[in-house]
């Protein structure tokens, strides 16, 4: 605190210039370019995130799915001309942004995870991005399937014994040597 009071007083100092960091998160690029576009005036959708995006209209009421992008469809079976529905888990969640975006018409992060299909976990990031006035809304989404614990437990015991085994035929060899592989021990039962 002293040290800010002391650069402010000195009117020779001059403070390091700011570098912009490039955003790397699908959703903030897509801030980005929402109020590059001018967007928040009335601008159209935002170009570029047609495969991972979902222009509903009415988003505060009936809250219907105009346009879903392939890569939606293809992970979620997402499909066009529906309204969303609260009872399922993604479907709930981008009801609740598009309820809270016809509240206050701003950009909305959002956050989910969803159990996926064979033993997945789906982390998924988005942004609801108002458009025309709160009448549309553009929800552009990112997501990440990882493993769930049971599946992480299974893929460890598998590894482990999958290790342990071939522990058994190793041995310490040149790899460079010219003579030929020993046989593998017998493990026969006796």
């Amino acid at each position: 605190m002293r040290a800010r009071t002391i650069i402010s007083a000195d009117s020779n100092f001059d403070m390091p210039p700011r570098f912009p960091a490039p955003e790397r998160r699908r959703a903030g690029q897509a801030v980005a370019a929402w109020a590059a576009a001018g967007a928040a005036a009335g601008a159209g959708e935002v170009p570029g995130y047609d495969s991972h995006s979902i222009i509903v209209d009415d988003p505060g009421g009936a809250a219907w799915m105009r346009r879903v992008g392939g890569a939606i469809t293809d992970t979620f079976g997402l499909v066009a001309d529906l309204p969303l529905d609260r009872r399922d888990a993604l479907t709930g969640e981008l009801c609740a942004a598009c309820d809270l975006l016809a509240i206050h018409p701003a950009p909305l992060h959002f956050d989910a995870s969803l159990t996926g299909p064979q033993s997945a976990w789906i982390l998924l990031r988005g942004v609801a991005l108002p458009l025309a006035q709160g009448a549309r809304a553009q929800i552009v989404l990112s997501w990440r399937e990882v493993l769930n614990r049971t599946a992480t437990a299974r893929l460890r015991r598998d590894l482990t014994s999958a290790l342990e085994l071939s522990g058994r035929f190793s041995t310490s060899l040149d790899p460079f040597a010219l003579e030929t592989l020993p046989k593998p021990p017998d493990v026969s039962p006796r």
